[in-house]
Formats: C-alpha cells, sequence, structure tokens
C-alpha cells in the first residue's frame, strides 16, 4: 500500500513546523495585542484622573481627542488642565454648542467635582455622541493628586 505524502512525513518534521508558529503568534500578540496592554483605552464612560491622565499623555497632540472643561470661563480661567477647551455648561445654549461638535471624535469631559460632568455626557449620549468620557471627581480630584494644569 502506497503512503500519502502527508503519511510519509514524520512526527518530528510535523513538530518543526508547529514550532516555527510560537514566535509568529508571539509577534502578533505584542505587536497587535500588547500595545492594548500597554497603552489600554478608555473602556467605561466614567474614568479615574489615573486613566484620564495616562490617555491624555499617550494621545498628546491628538486632534479626535478632545479634553473639554464645561466649568464657567471665569473657574477656567484661574485654573485649568493642559490643551483643554471650554464649554461653559451653565450657559442656556450649551445643548447648542455640544450639538455643533463633530461627533466622531473622542470627548473627555472635566468639571470642578464630576456633578455636570455626569450631566452633560448624559446630554451628549441623547445626542449620539458615541465616544464620550468623564473624569469622576473632575478637576478638585485632578489637582488633589498633583497631576498638571495651567494657571
Amino acid at each position: 500500500m502506497k503512503k500519502s505524502p502527508l503519511h510519509s512525513m514524520n512526527f518530528l518534521s510535523i513538530l518543526s513546523h508547529k514550532i516555527l508558529l510560537i514566535p509568529v503568534v508571539i509577534s502578533y500578540f505584542l505587536l497587535f495585542q500588547g500595545c492594548e496592554y500597554l497603552f489600554p483605552s478608555l473602556r467605561s464612560d466614567k474614568i479615574t484622573v489615573e486613566e484620564a491622565a495616562v490617555f491624555l499623555e499617550k494621545n498628546k497632540g491628538e486632534v479626535d481627542v478632545v479634553l473639554m472643561d464645561i466649568r464657567t470661563k471665569r473657574e477656567y480661567d484661574s485654573l485649568r488642565l493642559e490643551n483643554s477647551v471650554n464649554i461653559d455648561f451653565s450657559l442656556p445654549d450649551f445643548p447648542d454648542m455640544i450639538n455643533k461638535l463633530d461627533k466622531e471624535k473622542r470627548y473627555i469631559l472635566i468639571d470642578q467635582n464630576g456633578r455636570k460632568s455626569a450631566m452633560a455626557f448624559e446630554l451628549m449620549k441623547e445626542l449620539r455622541f458615541p465616544r464620550i468620557h468623564y473624569i469622576i471627581g473632575g478637576i478638585n480630584e485632578w489637582t488633589r493628586n498633583n497631576y498638571p494644569v495651567q494657571k
């Protein structure tokens, strides 16, 4: 009886082919999955100041990430985070201003203590913004953890 080419391969040659796949699989993991492990994306709507600081540093200069400070202009002018933009939540036309924003960008909201950011977050969800987050504890928590601010 004649053996097929598959049957004529011995066990060691099959094993050596599979062993060669191990570095390929490890390389794939490090290149495509490892980055997510080392620099996790924001997976939750509510984020801690630690998560925000890491994410903002990693995405510094990225035009698709917007750090939006929703405190009053006076509060914003006295103390703010670098590269943040100010849209005052207390203004009556706040919903209209928000609705004009690019819905494809990722927005990270910050206020004084996290309460208004949670409300603005809900409004933006209703307006169908898919990628929004707010910082738990707001700028109070940010400064309490000694993260950098501008005066």
